[in-house]
């Protein structure tokens, strides 16, 4: 055995964590810096469309949400129900950091971008609320904007071309598969039925919400629910330019909303 090297008088009085102090906060500082500028500043592009990651992606979260659909009934214990709640909530608060603190780092937050007034950022602060309250808050106008947004979202996903391990990219994902998997579970647990009054209700407030944004976009030069540059997606390359493409791609989404709505006439489950 190798003799033990005795310590000084002065090393046999300080604490362990001092004797490498030094050394572990520039290791922790290095490793931190690191994370930050991959979280925020790495620019590796996205994955292709339906390459084999994102059907891998694809495949996780549609299960994920098939199990929600599946199993949250009255005779799931209630420990496993508070359970999902409280991890849609965590993840849908990291998504939130993500998002606003990449806005932050790269110095992109102005109001003609950043608020929530996009239709999946709208629906997921309301699956957000309704998770956390526990109250159905426009309950109709989130279940058909959530389902079809966020599958249209994950099919076709926009993330300013930033693949992982960009903030950008997993906030995106992490948003659009809480916000699917979260409206699901929300319908389920609540017992929500679909209707055509519920449906119709959905149409108004859609419209009213689209001529608000109208305004807005006027105003701020922006360009929310995508009403004057549509995004890069495989599935609007029939769409005319703006102004001609926005009553065709209402009339589309009103189409996929009342596709959904007669796939779930009767309750989920």
């Amino acid at each position: 055995m190798l003799a033990k090297t005795p310590l000084t008088a002065c090393q046999q009085h300080l604490p362990l964590p001092t004797l490498f102090s030094s050394h572990h906060t520039k290791l922790f500082i290095v490793k931190g810096g690191l994370i930050i500028y991959q979280l925020y500043h790495s620019s590796r592009p996205i994955f292709p469309t339906f390459s084999w990651p994102h059907l891998l992606l694809l495949g996780i979260i549609f299960l994920l949400a098939y199990l929600i659909v599946r199993y949250i009934n009255d005779t799931l214990p209630s420990r496993y129900i508070t359970s999902i709640r409280c991890t849609l909530v965590i993840t849908l608060i990291v998504q939130q950091f993500l998002l606003y603190s990449w806005y932050v780092m790269n110095d992109e937050w102005h109001i003609a971008d950043a608020l929530p007034l996009y239709p999946c950022r709208l629906t997921t602060l309301l699956v957000l609320l309704m998770l956390i309250t526990k109250r159905t808050i426009l309950l109709n106008f989130t279940f058909y904007w959530g389902v079809i947004g966020a599958c249209l979202a994950l099919l076709s996903p926009d993330t300013n071309q930033l693949g992982f391990p960009n903030a950008m990219f997993i906030q995106f994902f992490l948003g659009h598969a809480s916000l699917l998997i979260g409206i699901l579970f929300i319908s389920k647990t609540t017992k929500f039925t679909v209707t055509k009054k519920g449906l119709l209700l959905t149409y108004k407030q859609s419209l009213l919400y689209f001529a608000l944004l109208l305004l807005i976009n006027e105003i701020f030069g922006s360009n929310y629910a995508y009403l004057r540059t549509l995004p890069p997606s495989i599935f609007l390359t029939w769409a005319p330019s703006y102004p001609w493409h926005i009553p065709l791609v209402i009339v589309a989404i009103f189409l996929l909303f009342y596709v959904l709505y007669l796939l779930c006439r009767k309750r989920l489950a």
